[in-house]
């Protein structure tokens, strides 16, 4: 379920013998509650943090601190809705990025991700992986590919669990193969607009 400001705003966490340190939390909270109004509103323009520093961040351990597994929940959630929103905004570090990078399907077997505390559910990614490089070595063949498309991988959405691989590489990677799925030339493109 989408967090809503409404609902960051009123969430309160759980304390814990020693956890994250309460004041750095509600900052981070009140931060998130002011992005997620901009995007609830349609605002347009910058929340003010981006979902890098969301899954990022990281808060002092203390006494009587808020319990990190009350707090991480939330803060993942955060970091989905405000990804999806710069998602589908145009920015300016897209515009000056250097020349496209194709993924190769040597890349995509080959690629490792990070595993960190909170991320995708390691055996999904991996499933859906193979998916991708069998769709690129079809594509690289010459051989029109019916198995996958440029949308279905901008849409991907994977469970979260602990131990997981780090959201931010895995979405990196997959709008890279997105957008190399949409490049002129590619036979699945070719075929649509006909």
């Amino acid at each position: 379920m989408a967090l809503t400001a409404t609902e960051a705003a009123k969430t309160r966490f759980e304390r814990a013998g020693r956890g994250y340190r309460r004041q750095d939390v509600d900052r981070m909270r009140k931060r998130i509650v002011t992005a997620l109004l901009v995007i609830e509103r349609n605002q347009g323009g910058s929340l003010g943090i981006s979902a890098d520093e969301i899954e990022l961040s990281t808060f002092p351990w203390v006494l009587g601190g808020y319990d990190h597994e009350d707090v991480d929940p939330f803060l993942a959630r955060a970091v989905r809705i405000v990804r999806a929103y710069e998602r589908s905004r145009p920015s300016l570090e897209l515009i000056d990025q250097p020349a496209f990078d194709p993924v190769t399907a040597a890349e995509a077997e080959d690629v490792s991700f990070t595993v960190v505390f909170r991320g995708y559910h390691v055996r999904s990614v991996d499933r859906f992986m193979g998916i991708v490089t069998d769709a690129l070595q079809q594509r690289e063949a010459g051989r029109r590919v019916d198995t996958l498309d440029a949308a279905t991988v901008s849409k991907k959405a994977f469970e979260i669990s602990m131990r997981g691989y780090s959201e931010l590489e895995v979405d990196r990677f997959l709008d890279r193969v997105a957008a190399t799925l949409r490049q002129p030339g590619s036979l699945d493109e070719a075929a649509s607009d006909r």
